[in-house]
C-alpha cells in the first residue's frame, strides 16, 4: 500500500509533474543526439514509447518538444526536429567526459585486476545500476543529510546484493570477484572525489528520472484489483461512442477493450438501455437524412456531428449510403471493438422486477430529477429520467451479489453515484474519462507496472539516455525523500485510509489538482493526529540536518584558516608542478635536443667541413620535431596530468586537514 501511495503522489503532485516533463524532455534530447537525424513528432513518440515499453500520450511528447524549443536546445525544419549545433557539441563533450571519468575511476580504485578492462567497465556500470535499483533512497538521504550514514547501515545488504549479481557474471575472472565487490562497496560508501560524485549523481538522477516516468504510466494495482472480475453496465451514451468512429473516445475504447479482457470485466447493457438506444438512433436517422437531402457533401464534411463524420469515414456519399449507415448502427454494438462481447444482461426476472419497481417510485424519480436540475438548471425529460432510475436500480440489485458498476457520461447518474457509498472499491457509476484515466489506457494500461522503475532505469543507462547533470537538483531529490519518510512513519491503518480515500476521489472523477490537494491535507491531518509521535520521529529525521548546520556555524576561525593555508599550499604546489612540467617539456628538453644536434654537427667536421647551412637544417629539424611532438604527445600528456592533479586537489586538502587536526 505504501508503494501505491508514493507512486500516485508522484503522479498527482504538481512539482513531480513538472519534473516528469523535464525527464521526458531529456529523453527527447538524447534520442535526437543518438539517432543523428531530424525526427517528426510521431517518430520521436515512437522512440520514447519503445524505451518506456508502453504508449504515452503524444501530447506529453509535444509538451517536451515545446519546452526544448523555448530553451533553444532544438530547432524545427519542415515539421522535423533536430538538435542545435551548439547542443550537439555540448552533448559530445559530456559524453566523452563521462567515458573518461569512468576510465579514471577504474584506474584509481580497481587496478589491478585479472579480467579484461571492457568486462570491468561493464560490470562496474551494471553494479551501480543494481545499487540504485534498491538503495536510491538511502543514497539520497546521505546526499541531503551528510550525518545520516544510511548507506553504512545497509553495508552488509548491499554487499550481499552485489555479490549475488556478480557471481553470475561469466565475463569476469573468478579471482577478481571478492576484491571487486569490496572495492565497489568502498567506493559507494566511503570514497569521496569529484569523479565518483559525478558518476553517482549521473546514475542517481537517472534512477530518479526513471521513477518519475514510470510513476506516470500504467494502472496502479489498487485500481486493477477494484475493476477485476466485475460487471460493467453500459449507458446509452457510451454505446453510441463505441459504435461511432468519429467519437472522441473511439480510440480509447479500442484500447479499453484489451484491458477489459485482461481484467475479465463482463460488458453489457439492460433492456431499457437497448430500447432507449434504438429510439435515439431512429430519431437521429431522421436528422441525418434531412441534412443529407438539404446540404451538399462539402457542407456535411465540415460539420462536427459525430454521426455524420462517422458516416463520411465509412465512404457515404449518396442518400442510400447514409440510409445503409443508419441501418448499421440501428442496434447496440455487439463488440467493443473487435473481440470483447457486449451482451444483454436481462436474464433475471428479479432484476427486471427491480427496474420496473424503481421506475414507478416517485421518490427515486424526484431525487434523480433534483440532481439533474441542480447541475443543469433544467428538469429531465420523462423518458430519459425513467431510464436512468431503472438503470441505477438494476445495478444496485446486481451489487448485492457481485461487483458491478455503470459506465456513463450522464451527469445525474454520476452525481447520484457520488452521494452513495462505494462497495467492493467500486462506485455505482463512473465516467468514461475517469475509467480511462484510472486504468491509464493511454499510458500503458495494465501491462506496465508503475511501481517498478528498475527496467526503465537499466535501459536509460544501457542506451546512454541519462539526463543532463543540471536537469535535477538536490532539492528535487530531497522532496522524494521527504515523501518516502513521511509515509514510512505513518501508522499502517492510516496509510490504508489515505489510500482508500485517494482511490475514492479518483473514482469520482475529481480534477487531479483537487485529488492532490486532498491527499496532502490528509497527510497533514494524520500528522496532527499523531503529533506527539510525529514530533519524535521528525526530530530524529531532521537531527542530521540540524547537526550539520550547527557544525557549520561553529567551525572555528582557526580551522578555516588552517584549511585555507593548506589549500593555498596545495595550489602553489600544483602550480609549481605544472610550471616545472611545462619548463621541462617546452624549454629544457628542446634546448638540450638543439645543443646535442649542434654538438653532433660540430664533430662531423673531422669527416667533412661543416657549413652554416648544416646548423640551420639541424635547428629546423629540431623545431619541426618539437612542434609535432608537442601536438601529438607533450600537450595531451600534460593536459591529462594537470587534470588528474586538479581532480585530486580537494582530496589532498581534506586528507591533510584531517591529518593535521587529529
Amino acid at each position: 500500500m505504501d508503494k501505491i501511495i508514493k507512486t500516485l503522489h508522484l503522479r498527482l503532485d504538481s512539482t513531480s509533474k513538472s519534473l516528469t516533463k523535464n525527464a521526458v524532455s531529456q529523453l527527447i534530447i538524447r534520442i535526437l543526439f543518438q539517432l543523428e537525424k531530424p525526427l517528426t513528432i510521431g517518430e520521436i513518440s515512437t522512440e520514447v514509447n519503445r524505451l518506456l515499453q508502453t504508449s504515452i500520450s503524444e501530447d506529453r511528447i509535444i509538451e517536451g518538444v515545446n519546452k526544448l524549443l523555448e530553451k533553444n536546445e532544438i530547432k524545427i525544419t519542415d515539421k522535423k526536429y533536430k538538435l542545435t549545433k551548439s547542443n550537439v557539441r555540448t552533448l559530445e563533450k559530456r559524453y566523452n567526459e563521462s567515458k573518461e571519468r569512468l576510465e579514471r575511476i577504474i584506474d584509481n580504485y580497481f587496478v589491478p585486476f585479472h579480467s579484461s578492462r571492457a568486462a570491468i567497465l561493464e560490470w562496474f556500470s551494471d553494479a551501480t545500476v543494481e545499487f540504485f535499483k534498491s538503495y536510491s533512497i538511502e543514497w539520497i538521504s546521505d546526499l541531503c543529510y551528510s550525518k545520516t550514514e544510511r548507506l553504512k547501515t545497509k553495508k552488509e545488504d548491499i554487499l550481499d546484493h552485489i555479490r549475488r549479481r556478480t557471481k553470475n557474471n561469466k565475463e569476469l575472472n573468478a579471482d577478481d570477484f571478492n576484491t571487486l565487490i569490496e572495492k565497489f562497496i568502498d567506493c559507494i560508501i566511503y570514497k569521496k572525489d569529484p569523479d565518483l560524485d559525478a558518476h553517482l549523481w549521473q546514475y542517481g538522477t537517472s534512477a530518479f528520472a526513471a521513477n518519475l516516468l514510470q510513476s506516470s504510466v500504467g494502472a496502479d494495482p489498487m485500481s486493477i484489483n477494484a475493476f477485476r472480475d466485475s460487471k460493467c453496465v453500459l449507458d446509452t451514451n457510451v454505446l453510441m461512442n463505441i459504435g461511432l468512429e468519429a467519437s472522441e473516445y473511439h480510440e480509447a475504447i479500442k484500447k479499453l477493450e484489451n484491458v477489459f479482457e485482461k481484467l475479465n470485466i463482463d460488458t453489457g447493457y439492460f433492456h431499457i438501455t437497448e430500447l432507449e438506444y434504438t429510439k435515439t438512433i431512429a430519431n437521429k436517422k431522421k436528422e441525418i437524412l434531412r441534412a443529407v437531402e438539404k446540404f451538399s457533401y462539402d457542407v456535411l464534411k465540415a460539420t462536427d456531428d459525430h454521426f455524420l463524420q462517422s458516416a463520411i469515414r465509412r465512404k457515404c456519399f449518396q442518400l442510400e449510403d447514409y440510409e445503409s449507415f443508419c441501418a448499421q448502427i440501428a442496434l447496440p454494438p455487439k463488440k467493443m471493438d473487435s473481440s470483447k462481447e457486449i451482451r444483454l444482461f436481462n436474464n433475471d426476472e428479479a432484476l427486471d422486477k427491480q427496474i420496473e419497481t424503481a421506475q414507478n417510485d416517485e421518490e427515486k424519480k424526484t431525487l434523480i430529477n433534483s440532481i439533474y436540475k441542480k447541475a443543469t438548471g433544467n428538469f429531465k425529460k420523462e423518458s430519459p429520467l425513467l431510464h436512468d432510475v431503472g438503470m441505477i436500480a438494476g445495478v444496485e440489485y446486481l451489487r448485492k451479489n457481485e461487483k458491478a458498476f455503470i459506465l456513463s457520461q450522464e451527469i445525474s447518474v454520476n452525481r447520484y453515484s457520488h452521494a452513495k457509498p462505494i462497495k467492493d472499491d467500486l462506485p455505482i457509476a463512473i465516467k468514461l474519462e475517469t475509467l480511462i484515466n484510472m486504468l491509464a489506457i493511454d499510458n500503458g494500461g495494465t501491462d506496465v507496472n508503475p511501481l517498478d522503475f528498475s527496467t526503465l532505469f537499466a535501459n536509460i543507462i544501457r542506451f546512454d539516455l541519462h539526463p543532463d547533470n543540471n536537469t535535477f537538483q538536490i532539492a528535487d531529490l530531497s522532496k522524494l525523500l521527504d515523501t518516502e519518510l513521511q509515509i514510512e512513519q505513518l501508522p499502517a491503518e492510516e496509510v490504508v485510509k489515505i489510500a482508500q480515500n485517494l482511490h475514492n476521489n479518483r473514482l469520482k472523477g475529481l480534477p487531479e489538482e483537487e485529488i492532490s490537494l486532498s491527499l496532502n491535507r490528509e497527510f497533514q491531518e494524520v500528522k496532527l493526529k499523531f503529533i506527539k509521535d510525529y514530533d519524535v520521529v521528525y526530530e530524529n529525521l531532521s537531527y542530521e540536518k540540524r547537526e550539520h548546520e550547527i557544525k557549520t556555524k561553529k567551525l572555528s576561525k582557526t580551522e578555516e584558516a588552517l584549511k585555507n593555508r593548506i589549500r593555498t599550499e596545495e595550489i602553489a604546489n600544483y602550480e609549481a608542478i605544472v610550471l616545472r612540467s611545462k619548463v621541462t617539456w617546452f624549454l629544457f628538453i628542446p634546448i638540450c635536443a638543439v645543443i646535442l644536434t649542434f654538438i653532433g654537427i660540430y664533430y662531423l667536421r673531422f669527416y667533412k667541413e661543416s657549413q652554416i647551412i648544416d646548423y640551420i637544417i639541424g635547428l629546423a629539424v629540431n623545431i619541426v620535431f618539437w612542434i609535432l611532438s608537442s601536438i601529438f604527445f607533450s600537450k595531451p600528456y600534460l593536459y591529462k596530468k594537470q587534470l588528474l592533479l586538479k581532480n585530486n586537489l580537494d582530496l589532498k586538502v581534506e586528507s591533510r586537514f584531517e591529518n593535521e587536526t587529529r
